[in-house]
């Protein structure tokens, strides 16, 4: 006995695509509010660093720069997204990229 597959029919293809939300319907659903942007606390070991600049040429998103001497600083943290980039091609290991805790930072403001 061999089973053969049913095949739908127009109507009832339609039926289940106008089911389906468009992603313009879906966008309007989810309101930006409903999200929250995470945020990343960067650091430079200044002592370990020796001012190459890998850092600031591999982040993506332009949050570290360097300083007139030419070492590294965070220009913008809030544009962090914690891609890694800088940390992983840094050759003295002087970065770090974690995200920021905000129950620490509230907690500590008792």
């Amino acid at each position: 006995m061999v089973k053969r597959a049913r095949t739908k029919t127009n109507s009832e293809t339609k039926e289940k695509l106008s089911d389906r939300h468009s992603p313009k319907e879906r966008a309007t659903k989810s309101s930006v509010s409903e999200k929250t942007k995470r945020s990343f606390d960067i650091d430079i070991f200044m002592g370990w660093c020796k001012s190459c600049g890998i850092c600031a040429a591999f982040c993506p998103r332009e949050c570290i720069g360097r300083d007139e001497e030419g070492s590294p600083v965070v220009k913008d943290a809030s544009r962090c997204s914690g891609c890694g980039w800088c940390e992983v091609h840094c050759p003295d290991f002087a970065i770090s990229v974690r995200p920021h805790n905000v129950a620490a930072v509230e907690a500590g403001d008792d």
